[in-house]
């Protein structure tokens, strides 16, 4: 067990955003496998110690690696990338951010959950279209526009988030 290993050497991985889901859950199962603390029980304190800290660091390898928003930034760190807090972003791109949140109040307030699932699927369609973006620009090591689409995929999730909870919301969860 190394502890300086970045999360996808964890997974002996190559560290790419297009990785294969799929294979990554298996590897993490694997892991998880070898690594669960409950199979230290009883070999001392050390050892029971050593395999919580390395099922914690596989499992937030795990969540950042599957989960893509957080692997393109976790990408642009290992490249040196320190993301801004208030970036500067295409005035046109945050126009249609206001106008999607707009169109989400519009729909907050009419209670339609079939106008929401439409909603969620045309921003599902947008995240999917700035991930692949985001991997042909860090492909290309074209790290600024990356970094951009990154900014972009934020201001999504951000938005898919509150979908998720008006969809809570109006189900009455």
């Amino acid at each position: 067990m190394n502890f300086s290993q970045n999360f996808f050497e964890i997974f002996q991985i190559d560290a790419v955003f297009d990785l294969d889901v799929p294979d990554l859950n298996e590897r993490y199962q694997a892991l998880q496998r070898r690594v669960h603390p409950d199979r230290y029980a009883g070999q001392g304190d050390q050892a029971e110690r050593l395999a919580t800290q390395w099922a914690t660091q596989v499992n937030a390898a795990y969540a950042t690696l599957s989960e893509p928003l957080a692997r393109a930034s976790y990408l642009l760190d290992l490249k040196g990338v320190v993301l801004a807090q208030n970036p500067t972003l295409d005035p046109t791109f945050l126009f249609e951010q206001i106008e999607l949140r707009e169109t989400l109040d519009e729909i907050r307030q009419t209670g339609s959950l079939t106008q929401l699932d439409a909603f969620r699927q045309a921003l599902a369609e947008k995240q999917s279209a700035d991930a692949r973006t985001f991997n042909d620009y860090f492909k290309a090591s074209a790290l600024n526009e990356a970094t951009t689409s990154v900014y972009r995929m934020q201001f999504l999730s951000k938005l898919s988030q509150g979908a998720k909870a008006l969809e809570e919301e109006l189900l009455g969860y």
